[in-house]
């Protein structure tokens, strides 16, 4: 019986070529490919932050602007005190009614609400790597501005402005520190008038506020609540650039 040899021929040198060629542009191809898809997922994402970014930055802008309206009232009733300060020690206003004067401005005034950004959007952000994708140089710039420099600044005055609040009611006007003799009920069951009342009679708060450094106390926390202001005005001017960028880059 007759055996058959099959005879096996050598690929051509140009064939091995040809198949590197095809290999390889399928593998550059697959790259290519995946490389488009996390773009196109990073994109999303930027999308969907920036997004997020304008509804942070709109809650943002109504609080500042009630922040604003509460701290503008505080400095001008500081200035007020001030000047029934003089008046006191010009002899051209009575302590009782100088007394009353400053328990009801006082009253009147809301202080120590401090402002805090709302930066999950941000953070978000970061973490996701979409800020790195942002075309806009001006909007990087703003978001920069706005979330690091400003923010890092009213973070830290926060806590400067809970701490001098904290030292002109206790220390520099002496309320909630003692109360006075007369009243027999608990503090804390005192009604808001018994315990404004208390306060014109307390010799500890008649002392303090009728003391000469009152003035340069209240000025000094003026100037901390002043300043606050002008930074929250900032912020504020910052958070209008910042949302009327976004939402035209979005249109």
């Amino acid at each position: 019986m007759e055996v058959h040899h099959h005879s096996h021929k050598p690929k051509n040198w140009k064939e091995y070529i040809t198949e590197f060629i095809m290999l390889f542009a399928a593998v550059t191809l697959g790259f290519f490919a995946e490389n488009v898809r996390e773009h196109q997922i990073v994109i999303e994402r930027k999308n969907q932050n920036l997004l997020a970014m304008v509804q942070d930055l709109k809650r943002d802008s109504a609080q500042l602007q009630q922040r604003i309206i509460e701290y503008t009232k505080a400095v001008k009733t500081f200035e007020n005190l001030k000047y029934a300060s003089y008046l006191y020690h010009n002899h051209q206003m009575s302590e009782p009614d100088f007394i009353n004067y400053v328990t009801n401005q006082y009253d009147s005034s809301n202080i120590g609400d401090s402002f805090f950004s709302n930066n999950s959007a941000y953070k978000n952000t970061i973490a996701t790597g979409s800020l790195s994708v942002i075309a806009s140089l001006p909007i990087k710039r703003l978001i920069a501005e706005y979330y690091e420099e400003l923010s890092d600044k009213l973070s830290d005055n926060n806590r400067n402005l809970d701490d001098e609040l904290n030292e002109y009611i206790r220390t520099d006007m002496q309320i909630g520190n003692s109360i006075n003799s007369d009243v027999t009920k608990s503090f804390s069951k005192l009604t808001h008038q018994q315990v404004l009342e208390d306060h014109k009679k307390n010799p500890a708060f008649i002392a303090a506020i009728t003391s000469p450094t009152f003035t340069i106390h209240t000025n000094k926390f003026e100037m901390r609540c002043d300043y606050y202001l002008y930074l929250m005005k900032r912020f504020q001017s910052v958070n209008s650039q910042l949302l009327a960028a976004l939402e035209k880059a979005d249109a």
